[in-house]
């Protein structure tokens, strides 16, 4: 199996979500599988909040500086402990 990385399979969610929402939505009350304040939360706070982490653009000119990675973080780390021996 190909390796998936986990930012994917929230998508996938999102997608199946999405799905089930649409499904639902088109049911009759009285034949919905979910209730009413279950669908409500999908379509009022779930499914957007998913959708705003997914869509955010972290530009480094909006958020300020780019993120580190770990090597960056660890080699400054070693130099400031290398420093605070001499």
């Amino acid at each position: 199996m190909a390796y998936k990385n986990e930012y994917t399979y929230v998508q996938e969610a999102l997608t199946l979500l999405k799905a089930i929402s649409e499904r639902e939505s088109k049911r009759h009350e009285m034949d919905q599988h979910l209730t009413p304040s279950m669908l409500a939360l999908l379509d009022d706070e779930i499914i957007p909040m998913i959708e705003n982490e997914l869509d955010v653009d972290y530009a480094p000119d909006e958020v300020g500086e780019p993120p580190i990675t770990m090597a960056e973080m660890h080699a400054a780390a070693w130099k400031e402990h290398q420093a605070m021996h001499s």
